[in-house]
């Protein structure tokens, strides 16, 4: 059985325990599937009618007064921007919203080492213009593209394509180059594992961003490669001369001043041994393997513990549902769906291990953090996972409970620390991501040679 078949047979598992949950509900399915029909109606409406805003999220653009409240101030000392050539690194999702997942980490931290180095701006949409993120003397309030900019558009920005198409053409307009960050094709590849309206905006917003960047930066090498597949399949091309490139994210992150919560101090308080799951709870994360194989190990009479650290997520009620009703919760099992930084921190540096049973990832943030802390790894067998986490991960079957209760058997054995792994600062990230924007050497990052791989892919 090929990887594809496991995961197939995985999710059929998952979808029907999802519609056993669901049929349980007062609704019955014929209310159901006409809300369904009349939400699909309804978003292809608004977007054929150019009302996308309605359910876009552009409805929610602060007031002119909000939008500036929303700023961060900053003090002390700041290199001033260039004059010309300058990185304009979009952040208006996180601007507005001040979401905690993934993205927004990413997009927090390489805004704030470009700004505190002099290497790139942090820009917000208001209005169709571009204003600065940060407040303080040495930074301008309004940027207007000028030639030999680049607009880095590095924020999860696909919700809001409406509002960012006159920004991208003005900056083109002015002579200036447009940057995607991309980090993963899962919409594309997986569309039924993510929220509907994602599903829904994502591939046009391929189509109108990425498919005309002029260059494509990675979150890793595994999703570069991904792209130039995709494309290979798909037979869509960049524009000429565009190239994808990659570049590593960074393990560091501070709980500022924060201190963890009583049940995050009261599980790590114990000599017990407990794993750690960090992710919001979605289909792909893997999370219904991982609790089947602690409870083979629970059979068994062990006493390792399995903490969660996730918020709720999208087509995981039957998930949410077990986890609630577990004859474990509380007792060797635990999950934290509204965790701090500083719980997050206070758990990773006491965890036997991080356990990641993702079988779709653009990079696995929870890898190098756990790392940096230095908690063990164990984490599915998929490329990215083994480029980020190297040889110093212990790796099991994808979606296979057995295989992982195999590692973690081991794990509990095990005495000796964790091969260590050279997880990048956040300011190492955002180095190697400018080096790259500039052309500068790096060690860490690089670019593919598209032309190279699809030929290669299509002998």
């Amino acid at each position: 059985m090929n990887k594809y078949d496991v995961i197939f047979r995985y999710l059929e598992q998952e979808y029907v325990a999802e519609m056993e949950e669901h049929a349980r509900s007062d609704v019955d399915k014929h209310t159901k599937y006409f809300y369904t029909k009349a939400r699909e109606f309804y978003w292809t409406l608004t977007r054929l009618l150019g009302l996308g805003r309605l359910h876009d999220g552009a409805w929610r653009e602060p007031s002119k007064d909000a939008a500036d409240k929303l700023r961060t101030a900053l003090s002390g000392e700041l290199p001033a921007p260039a004059a010309s050539g300058r990185l304009l690194i979009d952040m208006t999702p996180t601007h507005r919203h001040r979401l905690q997942t993934g993205i927004q980490r990413v997009v927090r931290e390489i805004t704030r080492a470009g700004v505190d180095t002099g290497a790139g701006l942090a820009v917000f949409i208001k209005e169709g213009r571009l204003y600065s993120h940060f407040k303080h003397p040495a930074l301008p309030e309004e940027i207007a593209p000028q030639k030999g900019d680049r607009l880095l558009l590095l924020d999860a920005s696909w919700p809001l394509i409406d509002e960012y198409a006159p920004v991208i053409e003005a900056t083109r307009r002015a002579g200036g180059r447009i940057i995607c960050g991309l980090y993963d094709l899962i919409p594309l590849r997986f569309p039924s594992l993510v929220p509907a309206r994602l599903s829904m905006n994502f591939p046009r917003w391929f189509q109108l961003v990425v498919l005309r960047s002029d260059e494509v930066l990675c979150i890793s090498r595994a999703v570069a490669e991904d792209l130039a597949a995709y494309l290979c399949e798909t037979g869509a091309a960049l524009p000429p001369g565009a190239r994808i490139g990659y570049w590593p994210l960074g393990a560091d992150f501070k709980a500022t001043g924060a201190k963890p919560s009583a049940a995050a101090t009261e599980i790590a308080s114990s000599a017990t041994p407990f794993f750690l799951s960090v992710g919001t709870l979605e289909p792909r994360k893997g999370y219904s393997v991982t609790l089947t194989a602690f409870e083979s190990l629970w059979r068994e009479g062990s006493e390792a513990r399995f903490v969660i650290v996730g918020r709720p997520g999208w087509n995981t009620r039957a998930l949410q549902q077990r986890i609630r009703q577990h004859p474990e919760l509380g007792k060797r099992l635990f999950w934290l769906d509204d965790a701090s930084d500083a719980d997050l921190h206070h758990l990773y540096a006491r965890a036997r291990a991080l356990v990641f049973a993702s079988f779709a990832e653009g990079f696995g943030l929870p890898l190098v953090e756990a790392a940096h802390f230095g908690a063990r790894l164990i984490a599915s067998d998929i490329p990215v996972f083994r480029e980020v986490g190297e040889d110093a991960t212990a790796y099991f079957d994808v979606l296979d409970s057995a295989s992982l209760a195999a590692r973690l058997r081991e794990a509990i054995a095990e005495t000796r620390p964790g091969r260590p792994l050279a997880a990048l600062s956040w300011r190492e990230s955002a180095a190697a991501l400018f080096a790259l924007i500039e052309g500068r050497p790096s060690r860490h990052g690089g670019w593919l040679v598209q032309e190279e791989k699809q030929r290669g892919l299509v002998d």
